[in-house]
């Protein structure tokens, strides 16, 4: 693809605006420069949109590979992605090998949807790129360059993460990763173990015993917000079948998971068991 290709910019409103030439102005801008009015409006930011910064980057080891995804071919594949759902953020480079996306963002406080088009992206982006693993990390909504400027930070946290963790690639939101970073900046590991031990114990030894699922069933559960039909669709399982296993859990542990404190503190566990497994 040429670089008249990538800068290609498209007039329709509804589409995403990709630009690939110099993008000095994004680490100027991270840097505390505020760009002016002009040059915003020039790479298609309107104003009073909110948006999500949504960054996609090559696994560590794709990143190393002989032949490594650029930037460049990185940010066209997100462009043509981001045109083919209608999202019209701006699309850039970003650094050697990633590509970032200003997601549009309609309510802030609904985010369902930017989370499954960020996921659904990231797939599509690593199969363009003939199964090269893509990582996604999104920052949470914001509404002007100043607060877009910490979405910035929190998308590259999550990638990072996401790297460190020794995760399956996935897409990382903000709220994720800043989980993860306060459950692995305590000074006790031990007791991080401990906490996960007196909620999680019994079911990971009933699950070793039984080769089970029930902790990948609990951890799809918490993912999806308790929506038993967008877990059972996860899952590939009936309804039927993840009633059961809710009870089974529920009976396995002694806790109702209808208590909003328990479910709380079964999903700390549960990110809690990926910290010190990555630490392993």
């Amino acid at each position: 693809m040429t670089d008249q290709q990538l800068v290609s910019t498209l007039n329709t409103p509804r589409m995403a605006i990709l630009r690939s030439g110099r993008t000095d102005w994004i680490h100027r801008w991270l840097d505390g420069e505020m760009p002016d009015a002009s040059t915003l409006d020039h790479h298609g930011f309107q104003p009073s949109q909110y948006y999500a910064v949504a960054i996609y980057k090559p696994v560590r080891e794709a990143a190393n590979a002989s032949n490594p995804v650029t930037s460049a071919q990185l940010a066209a594949f997100l462009h043509t992605e981001a045109s083919r759902r209608n999202i019209c953020g701006p699309v850039f480079p970003y650094d050697t090998q990633a590509a970032v996306l200003f997601h549009p963002v309609e309510d802030p406080q609904q985010t369902t949807r930017l989370k499954r088009k960020t996921e659904e992206i990231r797939k599509q982006l690593s199969a363009r790129l003939h199964g090269v693993e893509i990582q996604g990390g999104v920052g949470r909504p914001a509404r002007g360059m100043e607060p877009l400027r910490q979405s910035f930070r929190e998308a590259e946290n999550a990638v990072r993460l996401n790297d460190e963790l020794g995760k399956a690639p996935c897409a990382t939101f903000f709220g994720n990763s800043s989980l993860f970073t306060l459950l692995r900046s305590l000074r006790n590991p031990n007791e991080l173990s401990r906490f996960c031990d007196s909620w999680l114990a019994d079911l990971v030894a009933y699950d070793e015993r039984q080769h089970s699922d029930l902790l990948v069933t609990l951890r799809t559960y918490f993912a999806n917000n308790g929506n038993t039909a967008l877990t059972a669709k996860e899952l590939r399982i009936h309804r039927n079948t993840l009633a059961y296993r809710l009870n089974r859990i529920a009976e396995i542990t002694h806790l109702d998971l209808e208590d909003a404190d328990v479910r709380l503190n079964l999903h700390l566990a549960l990110k809690a068991l990926e910290v010190i497994e990555a630490s392993r």
